[in-house]
């Protein structure tokens, strides 16, 4: 079972603190300001939240921002970029498929 003090400090655009009873706060900041949202941002933030899931002790999660805003910048630094090998026959099968009902088959 993880533990909160192993993962408290371990996020740099994330301040955790917890409540006795098993609440933690979470504040997403860039520098200490408000969150700028990017590629590196997006990454940490799902490794953050799956180790709270992990953490038993935790109840629910306050999710705040610092600053003025919460996030409203988002900067393309570090975005995911799509697979090499993207093609115009690999994008028409994917809007093909998606426009099919959900009791259809892969064509």
């Amino acid at each position: 079972m993880v533990k909160f003090d192993t993962y408290r400090e371990a996020f740099p655009n994330a301040c955790l603190s917890r409540k006795p009873n098993g609440v933690p706060e979470v504040a997403l900041h860039t520098d200490g300001g408000k969150l700028v949202f990017n590629g590196h941002t997006h990454e940490q933030f799902v490794h953050l939240f799956h180790v709270i899931g992990e953490d038993h002790g935790n109840r629910v999660v306050i999710l705040t921002g610092r600053g003025d805003a919460f996030m409203d910048a988002i900067s393309p630094e570090g975005s995911i970029s799509l697979p090499r090998k993207v093609t115009t026959r690999s994008c028409v099968r994917v809007a093909r498929f998606s426009r099919t009902s959900s009791t259809s088959r892969y064509r």
